[in-house]
């Protein structure tokens, strides 16, 4: 069992260019973010940046199994300055957009392999 999730976050106004530095660390350290996904028992994770009525948003499109471990308090590097930027960068007064999931269309193939993978999760010790 797994939830899909899209959830829209605002950046602080002036913080725009840090917020792109973010991503670019993010798509630099790339293999360092994927060794983070199975400990969050995390299957899919992507960003999207949109900027709407002028203002900048990031939005975070997951497939996750069920009982993963928090970001906080990872032993992983990159989670902790991810952290870093995600406190100097997103507007905690700005209400988070969640989207309702209605349907996912996958292909068999993938939903199997995602279900194995997330069977292996039950298996293994969040570390």
């Amino acid at each position: 069992m797994y939830v899909t999730e899209l959830v829209s976050f605002a950046v602080k106004v002036g913080f725009e260019t840090k917020a792109d530095e973010w991503m670019r660390v993010l798509v630099e350290r790339r293999a360092d973010c994927i060794e983070t996904l199975d400990r969050e028992r995390m299957h899919y994770e992507t960003i999207f940046k949109s900027v709407r009525n002028g203002r900048m948003f990031l939005s975070w499109f997951s497939v996750q199994g069920i009982a993963g471990a928090n970001v906080n308090g990872s032993p992983h590097e990159i989670d902790e300055l991810h952290m870093q930027y995600w406190k100097e960068c997103i507007d905690r007064d700005f209400e988070p957009q969640k989207f309702d999931h209605v349907v996912s269309f996958v292909p068999r193939v993938v939903d199997q392999a995602v279900e194995a993978r997330d069977m292996t999760f039950s298996t293994q010790p969040l570390s």
